[in-house]
């Protein structure tokens, strides 16, 4: 009781060469608390996604957010995040960001989760590339997402396809 939940993911869209995150913030019985979609710029995924976990963690900072359980697919980053004495000049300014926001929090959990599980930030994040506005925020689902919001809420089971390495084409 009184944890909450943020899911968040970067995208890429290759055909425009942009980039946007998104996230979801949730209480303890998986319902809606807040949300955001945020159209980055040029960059490549993985800033996108450290992007998403800057602007995830602003948010719950600005809902005075103490026990935050964070999930992300992007194992590259919860790699980062746990290795204190990674060094990268180069996202080394957004990096620091997140890690200083993370301070704030009196518990928080970092795990990584199967892009699947990941569903509603996936498309908060995709939602970035076709809205007016550079930021948004949402107090309710977006209609775009209600029903990917709905089916993670009920429980919905998605397989994780995954190619059998002794069939051949």
């Amino acid at each position: 009781m009184g944890w909450k939940k943020l899911n968040m993911d970067g995208a890429f869209n290759g055909d425009v060469g942009l980039a946007g995150c998104g996230g979801i913030v949730r209480d303890e019985r998986g319902r809606w608390v807040n949300g955001f979609s945020k159209r980055i710029g040029l960059t490549n995924s993985f800033e996108a996604e450290l992007w998403g976990l800057r602007e995830g963690l602003l948010l719950c900072c600005d809902l005075n957010i103490s026990h935050l359980e964070i999930e992300l697919d992007a194992k590259a980053l919860v790699d980062v995040l746990g290795n204190p004495s990674y060094v990268n000049h180069v996202i080394s300014p957004i990096l620091d960001d997140c890690r200083m926001l993370v301070s704030r929090f009196q518990q928080v959990q970092i795990k990584h989760c199967y892009r699947e599980v990941n569903r509603c930030a996936d498309s908060l994040a995709r939602l970035s590339f076709t809205l007016d506005a550079d930021f948004s925020s949402f107090l309710s689902p977006p209609v775009d997402i209600f029903s990917v919001f709905e089916d993670d809420l009920n429980g919905m089971y998605f397989d994780r396809l995954c190619p059998d390495p002794f069939v051949f084409s």
